[in-house]
């Protein structure tokens, strides 16, 4: 993996490069010949500009939240072929990252190339020549989230990074940048999503599928407030989340998850199953959804390249044999736990939808490392969907639904259980009896059922994590390391190694040694205190 800095992305990199997505909005054939001085001319080239940044948001390299994320909880193991296969994950759940951590590095690096893109849209901006109305403050608000999301993703990894919301004249001036706080960086990110919220549409049409809706950034709002009301206030001492102005409490992150529901722009889909059809994305239930294409053709492991879902190999079955041929061979990292599994109530149907059972559905396979017989069974790569060149493992068209309606209203159950308890247990049903069925129905419930709900519901979908630590670090300890607690029949148990959550690293990675190194002296330091 090339090793990228926010000093040394050139604009070149970002023009060319092609994005990731099916549809026709990031469908876009590589420009060539494109240099800064002659772009920003034309509304054609803003919007080559913004996929680009969409493009940062969808990269996959080696530092994918939503697995990294799992493998931090109690639902899935780091996995691979051994215990030396991707030791950046393995040192993750284990609690032992270090400052040279490859993924911690990867993750940086995204993050703030796509906060450079972003930037540096925003700053070209007013050189387009603009002709379609309303166009331009749309373009900027999709930017603006994009940016949020970035610095959402830094705040809630290293919680003190460089805020940097425009592009510096020089090198010098990125070396020298001061670390900000979190409050800092939560500031930013409501700022930018408080003024998303206020252009970007309710509706979209078929030609828009991928981009960003007023409701993606209402979802958005709603599911930063709660870590940072949950985890971030009690756990790292921020204060009240404001761009200044405005302050995102509780009261406005219920009305924003009002304003998606009643919006009547989402719907469950009416089968858990057809939900994570290959051949059903972009569903009524999809909010948020990272956009990955086949048409790329990608051959490059650099990372940025691959424009296809790289992931779905990662959590598929190794050196699969039997069910018809169906699987693509994977790497089994990211194999689900014993203690997920349990977690399904008898005759849920989201278990089999959620989990693959390789030792009843195949012939053979290689039982590797961490190996519990159990898959991803939404995302692992499927034969039928090999794309048409390029290297096999990179160019799969499937999606990641980064935000859905279920997850709206699971939040929204939540939110209302102590001010209007007859909403929350509405909307926890609606998401409960689409799977089991009016007679699951309950007539009342607790935060505990409302976190149940959650697991078996965004299973494997990197939400996991987020929701421990919202309940606090004893949670999170007691749940984590009891995961590790395998059944005593397993003949691998040397492959478990007991681990202990380490409450002090706040979940968080450490800053990267390599832009420590590549900052000023004091510039960047440790502030986790697992790091320091």
């Amino acid at each position: 993996m090339k090793n990228k800095t926010i000093l040394m992305l050139s604009f070149i990199a970002l023009v060319l490069l092609q994005v990731s997505c099916s549809q026709d909005f990031l469908e876009l054939q590589p420009k060539t010949g494109q240099v800064e001085a002659n772009y920003y001319q034309n509304e054609e080239q803003a919007f080559l500009a913004v996929t680009a940044v969409y493009d940062a948001y969808s990269v996959q390299n080696w530092q994918f939240v939503p697995t990294m994320s799992d493998i931090f909880s109690d639902d899935t193991y780091a996995g691979g072929s051994n215990i030396s296969d991707m030791a950046q994950w393995q040192d993750m759940e284990m609690f032992n990252m270090d400052a040279e951590n490859g993924s911690s590095s990867d993750l940086w690096n995204r993050c703030y190339s796509g906060i450079y893109r972003a930037n540096l849209y925003l700053q070209k901006q007013e050189e387009v020549e603009w002709v379609t109305d309303g166009l331009k403050e749309r373009l900027e608000a999709e930017v603006l989230f994009l940016r949020a999301y970035f610095y959402w993703d830094l705040v809630r990894h290293y919680g003190y990074t460089p805020l940097i919301t425009e592009v510096l004249p020089s090198v010098e001036d990125y070396k020298s940048l001061p670390q900000n706080t979190p409050d800092e960086l939560f500031t930013q990110i409501a700022s930018d999503l408080l003024k998303a919220e206020s252009v970007l549409p309710v509706s979209l049409t078929a030609e828009e599928t991928g981009r960003i809706s007023k409701g993606a950034v209402q979802a958005l709002i709603a599911r930063i407030y709660m870590y940072h009301e949950d985890f971030a206030k009690p756990v790292i001492g921020v204060g009240n989340w404001t761009d200044g102005s405005t302050t995102i409490d509780k009261a406005y992150a219920q009305q924003a998850l009002e304003s998606v529901i009643t919006s009547n722009e989402y719907a469950l889909v009416p089968s858990y199953a057809e939900l994570f059809s290959w051949e059903n994305q972009n569903n009524e239930e999809s909010i948020l959804e990272i956009q990955y294409s086949e048409k790329a053709m990608s051959g490059d492991w650099g990372g940025w390249n691959i424009n296809g879902n790289f992931s779905c190999v990662w959590v598929g079955v190794r050196n699969p044999s039997g069910d018809n041929g169906r699987l693509f061979p994977g790497w089994s990292f990211s194999v689900p736990t014993w203690s997920l599994v349990n977690e399904f109530e008898d005759g849920d149907p989201r278990k089999d939808v959620t989990i693959y059972n390789a030792e009843t559905k195949l012939d053979d396979y290689t039982r590797a490392f961490m190996n519990t017989g159990y898959f991803n069974n939404k995302f692992m790569a499927l034969n039928a969907y090999i794309g048409p060149g390029g290297d096999n493992s990179h160019n799969f068209p499937r999606n990641f639904m980064d935000i859905r309606y279920a997850d709206v209203l699971l939040m929204a159950s939540e939110l209302f259980l102590s001010d209007n308890p007859s909403k929350s247990l509405d909307y926890f049903n609606q998401v409960r009896t689409r799977s089991l069925g009016e007679s699951a129905a309950k007539s009342s419930i607790t935060i505990d059922d409302i976190f149940h709900e959650r697991r078996v519901e965004l299973a494997l979908e990197g939400s996991r994590k987020w929701d421990l630590l919202r309940r606090g670090n004893d949670y999170a300890a007691q749940m984590i390391n009891s995961s590790f607690n395998v059944p005593a029949d397993v003949p691998n148990p040397s492959h478990f190694e007991p681990r202990t959550f380490k409450a002090d690293t706040w979940g968080m990675f450490p800053i990267p040694a390599s832009d420590i190194r590549n900052t000023n002296e004091g510039a960047l330091t440790q502030m986790v205190p697992a790091y320091k």
